[in-house]
């Protein structure tokens, strides 16, 4: 490229000394110059515009001939056209692989801009949603999916949990949905067919609900005929009276669980439940207190810290339960001589029920699993307490019907504190007793 230039400024010197010579023969070095400033001038406008020409209108063709400098300029916008359609033709390449990639799957993708308005889908979502092209393209997705589970979902962006639906164009098939945001808030929607695993979930459901109601009345006829047994329990052999209290505390244990396994049916189910009313949360508290009194050593210190005017809208069995549960797992976690602190705390964006206790403590890496059924840190730790391993699976329930959220904060020999947060609509500050709101479903402020 040096040489080109260093050439070409070296040709304009040589015919710039020509024509002073030129000009200086015939008398006339003005004219000769302007002659030659005017030719070299046109020549680059031919060049230039032989340029625009090929660029506007030649396509892929090769570029005009030129020499020098303009030679050179034409040859390398030729490369670099070349080197520009060879990447766009490997970038059409992926796009269509990705879309042919994303149209095979099962799931159904779905991108949508940061309203909701619908960009692109696969087929397998236009199979699911029943979207339709061009037609669909450019509405929002909540004008197409139209539930009010999705609506409350995509509107409120609770995007940390997948949401399960009746597909809106099959009926007899339900939907997993997961949104992720990328880009500006983009909206990248999957969908997956999950119709076999909430069958095989409701005949979970079922099976344990009638089981649980089955086995209700055998085992009232056991524990009839132990209560019979104990009644002549002095008459028997020594063993024998051991074995009469073993069962009888089992039986009390295996009651306890099916009535567990009941509730918490009843809380899958949504069926049968109470309306919802506003309630004092102090009289929940001391109605627990009361009940749990046989359980207290004498030991722990309950300290309460609820405002008397403070209150709650939902159901007093569910709130009951779940508030027990948290209180009485705080009492048999706890040592002899621990604290336990039962505080409610309220703010303009919600309130919080928390118990505190002093007691083991939890490894934080078992917290997420805390709220399965059934799942204990220490095996052996629910023999020893009489727990049925179901009270933190029917808080969780209890609070999702209630539209809160379960906070466990613990370490290990520091004790746990157990965070029920409800939204600030279910809350009131006032000194108003339990009424009965005018809808079954939305509190009355």
């Amino acid at each position: 490229m040096k040489n080109v230039w260093r050439n070409t400024i070296i040709s304009w010197l040589i015919g710039l000394a020509a024509c002073v010579v030129i000009g200086l023969i015939l008398g006339q070095l003005l004219g000769v110059l302007l002659l030659y400033v005017l030719g070299s001038l046109y020549w680059q406008l031919y060049q230039l515009y032989q340029f625009h020409n090929w660029l506007r209108y030649s396509g892929k063709a090769a570029p005009p001939e030129a020499s020098g400098i303009w030679g050179q300029v034409f040859d390398a916008v030729y490369r670099l056209q070349k080197k520009q359609r060879k990447s766009k033709r490997r970038m059409r390449q992926a796009l269509t692989r990705i879309e042919s990639s994303t149209t095979a799957l099962k799931e159904g993708v779905i991108m949508a801009d940061n309203q909701g308005n619908l960009e692109w889908w696969n087929n397998s979502a236009a199979h699911f949603l029943g979207l339709m092209r061009p037609v669909d393209r450019g509405q929002i997705i909540t004008n197409i999916v139209r539930s009010p589970e999705f609506f409350r979902y995509f509107s409120q962006k609770r995007f940390g949990e997948p949401l399960v639906i009746q597909s809106p164009a099959k009926e007899g098939v339900y939907l997993e949905i997961q949104t992720t945001l990328y880009d500006k808030n983009d909206h990248l929607i999957f969908v997956r067919d999950v119709t076999r695993l909430h069958l095989l979930e409701k005949m979970r459901k079922d099976f344990v609900a009638n089981a649980s109601h089955e086995l209700k009345t055998p085992l009232t006829v056991i524990k009839g005929y132990l209560e019979t047994l104990s009644m002549f329990a002095d008459s028997l052999p020594k063993s024998m009276q051991k074995g009469i209290v073993n069962m009888s505390e089992q039986s009390e244990r295996m009651e306890q669980l099916i009535e567990d396994l009941l509730l918490l049916s009843r809380l899958e189910s949504d069926d049968k439940r109470e309306e919802n009313q506003w309630h004092k949360i102090s009289d929940l508290t001391q109605s627990i207190q009361k009940a749990i009194e046989p359980i207290l050593t004498g030991e722990h210190t309950l300290i309460i810290d609820i405002p008397d005017d403070a209150r709650l809208y939902g159901s007093y069995k569910e709130l009951y339960s779940a508030f027990s549960n948290l209180i009485v797992n705080a009492v048999k976690y706890s040592p002899d001589g621990g604290n336990i602190e039962i505080k409610w705390e309220s703010s303009d964006l919600n309130g919080v029920f928390s118990i505190k206790d002093s007691g083991l403590g939890i490894d934080p890496r078992y917290i997420p699993r805390l709220t399965e059924r059934f799942f204990r840190v220490d095996k052996g730790r629910g023999s020893k307490t009489g727990g049925t391993g179901l009270g933190l699976a029917i808080v969780k329930h209890v609070l999702l019907h209630h539209d809160a959220k379960l906070q466990i904060r613990s370490q290990p020999n520091y004790g746990s504190t157990f965070s029920c947060h409800f939204p600030v609509s279910r809350t009131r500050t006032d000194s108003i007793q339990t009424i009965s709101p005018t809808h079954n479903d939305e509190p009355t402020m």
